[in-house]
């Protein structure tokens, strides 16, 4: 019985401290905004050091894509198409993306 309720309360304190390091993790990073005038709202993503990239709506900064990551994008739908480019959607770290690739 006493176990159950210690069991109870360490799990709560550890999920307050993962909360806390997190929020001040947030506080401490920094982001890039601009006013999306389309959506009417403000849109951010993290400043990335040399080697990583973000998108609007990420948290945190990824390592640019690999060659064989690049090769291994499959776009089965045509958004639009030029001369000698073509863009279609993909899903990048849970994201919606666009991938522009020549013809």
């Amino acid at each position: 019985m006493h176990w159950n309720i210690f069991h109870k309360y360490s799990q709560t304190i550890l999920l307050h401290f993962v909360i806390t390091v997190l929020v001040a993790w947030l506080l401490l990073q920094e982001f890039v905004c601009v006013d999306d005038i389309d959506l009417n709202m403000v849109r951010c993503r993290p400043k990335c050091n040399y080697g990583k990239f973000s998108l609007f709506g990420m948290t945190y900064c990824y390592p640019w894509l690999t060659c064989s990551e690049i090769e291994n994008i499959h776009v089965t739908e045509e958004i639009g198409c030029g001369a000698v480019k073509q863009v279609g959607p993909y899903i990048l770290h849970r994201h919606a993306s666009a991938m522009m690739f020549e013809l």
